[in-house]
């Protein structure tokens, strides 16, 4: 007789459910949370790449200043010879610029802003005239329609890096008069100024936003405004005559001390903008040309150039003694304390920091054998003693991966054993040692440190053409272009890592892709 009193005892059924509930929960929960984590990296990295893209797409157009130039003989061929180098050399094509410019604004030495209108454009700008100049001698006497890169902070500004300006037409007609003071007033019918200074009197200086009035070739900065009149000093002398029935206020958001462009600059470059001489177009000089102390005419190309030189070293050089020293530790090595202590040290190597290797290329391929500083060659060979044992793990963990059978059946059917190696397993562990030799590449790719320490961080503005020409590789590159300070950097800098990703992510795309073609499964 039992007793009422007590809860019923739970059946062995009952226990077995409960469990197996309580497990299966447990279970939900770990995969929930492991999605969850694989979620998170993936929205991180999707993240870490969309901030990169949209810091580096200000680098993918360039403002250009369109202008005709004369090519004087005085200025492109001062000695009279006609030599593709003295023109190179001694040609002065800034001053054409300076003279185009100077003839858009005539009135620009006599009000002391000559200066501020040379800022429009940097004199390495001028490089590709030179060589179309000496490429073509002919071209000396003639006007030559050219499209330079403007200075890298006036392109900024109008990229809005400065903060976006904004702009209102003007009502009315304005009258500029000059004063004793050599400022002037801006006036018109009514308060044409009501919606700066409503009220009272608005006082500007350097350390508050800039704001412009524009006519149609003239500009004024405003000192003073009132809802009817403005004291103004003149950035851009109006042409004569000029009837100031069209004009505009520009509010730029940022005060001249807060940026590297002045307001006069500014003012000139607005000016040609309207007249159509800037126009923004796709930058192609940072993918084709070398490096400067410009950033508007910095490129990757001697960077790609110097990365692909350096890599090929290094591939030439690991892949086969990392393979071959595979092939002789799995398959003909005796097991002894030797090979036991080998191993031991590769898989030790394969864990050092890279700059220790930088170290070594240092010590003993500069200082000992006085080898060229900043080469691919040295560059490669230290990137290969680098790669050495990831190859040889990846190219053992393949021959392992081959069943005994291969070898037994081969060796069974009368071959050697050098035959039953070279033409059985080594062509079927060849997926996974191609996969481990691209992942070892595409790792030394990315590496920065050791290149560092044998003076691949020098400035290089020539495409490198040998394997002891003077090179720089991309991580380098980023590397030395994150480091300084101009505005312009930053977004060239993001196109950098974009390049560098995209390189990396084709070369572990290639590892995938040779692996899924050639892979046997047993």
């Amino acid at each position: 007789m039992t007793d009422p009193t007590l809860p019923p005892r739970p059946s062995q059924r009952d226990i077995v459910a409960a469990n197996l509930k309580k497990r299966y929960g447990a279970e939900q929960r770990f995969r929930a949370f492991g999605l969850a984590m694989v979620s998170i990296g993936i929205i991180a990295c999707c993240l870490l790449i969309a901030s990169i893209i949209a810091q580096s797409i200000p680098a993918l157009t360039q403002n250009r200043l369109h202008i005709a130039i004369n090519v004087s003989a005085s200025k492109a061929d001062p000695a009279g010879k006609r030599d593709p180098a003295d023109i190179r050399q001694q040609g002065n094509f800034y001053a054409m610029v300076q003279d185009a410019l100077l003839e858009r604004f005539p009135t620009a030495e006599a009000d002391g802003s000559m200066d501020d209108v040379f800022d429009l454009v940097t004199s390495l700008a001028t490089t590709p005239i030179a060589k179309q100049v000496a490429a073509n001698p002919d071209l000396i006497g003639q006007d030559l329609n050219v499209a330079l890169p403007i200075n890298d902070d006036l392109d900024m500004f109008f990229k809005g890096a400065f903060g976006k300006s904004v702009e209102s037409v003007g009502d009315g007609a304005i009258t500029p008069v000059v004063l004793p003071d050599g400022t002037y007033q801006l006036s018109g019918q009514g308060p044409i100024f009501a919606a700066l200074a409503p009220t009272g009197t608005l006082v500007l200086d350097d350390e508050k936003p800039s704001v412009l009035v524009e006519t149609t070739s003239g500009t004024f900065k405003l000192q003073s405004v009132t809802a009817t009149s403005a004291t103004a000093t003149m950035l851009v002398r109006p042409k004569a005559g000029e009837a100031a029935s069209s004009w505009r206020i520009v509010q730029i958001a940022s005060p001249q001390q807060g940026r590297a462009v002045n307001d006069a600059t500014i003012a000139f470059g607005r000016q040609l903008q309207a007249q159509g001489a800037i126009k923004a177009s796709f930058n192609t000089t940072v993918f084709t040309n070398s490096d400067s102390n410009e950033p508007e005419l910095a490129g990757l190309f001697s960077a790609f150039i110097g990365s692909l030189l350096t890599l090929a070293v290094t591939a030439l050089l690991a892949i086969p003694i990392g393979v071959a020293t595979a092939v002789y530790l799995e398959e003909f090595a005796p097991k002894n304390w030797l090979t036991d202590l080998i191993e031991v040290n590769i898989n030790n190597l394969a864990a050092v920091p890279s700059i220790v290797f930088g170290l070594l290329g240092f010590a003993v391929f500069l200082t000992f054998f006085g080898m060229p500083r900043a080469a691919p060659l040295v560059g490669g060979i230290v990137l290969a003693l680098m790669s050495l044992p990831v190859i040889i793990i990846a190219s053992r963990a393949a021959l392992k991966a081959v069943p005994p059978s291969i070898r037994e059946a081969a060796l069974g059917v009368g071959a050697s054993r050098m035959q039953a190696i070279f033409h059985h397993v080594l062509p079927l562990a060849l997926p996974g040692i191609m996969t481990g030799s691209i992942l070892a590449m595409a790792h030394a790719l990315g590496e920065t440190a050791p290149l560092l320490l044998i003076g691949m961080v020098a400035f290089i503005a020539d495409v490198p053409t040998s394997l002891t020409d003077s090179a720089t590789v991309l991580p380098v590159e980023l590397f030395m272009w994150a480091g300084r300070p101009e505005r312009a950097w930053e977004p060239r800098t993001a196109l950098a890592i974009l390049a560098l990703l995209v390189f990396m992510i084709l070369m572990n795309g290639l590892a995938i892709i040779l692996r899924r073609k050639f892979e046997r499964r047993w």
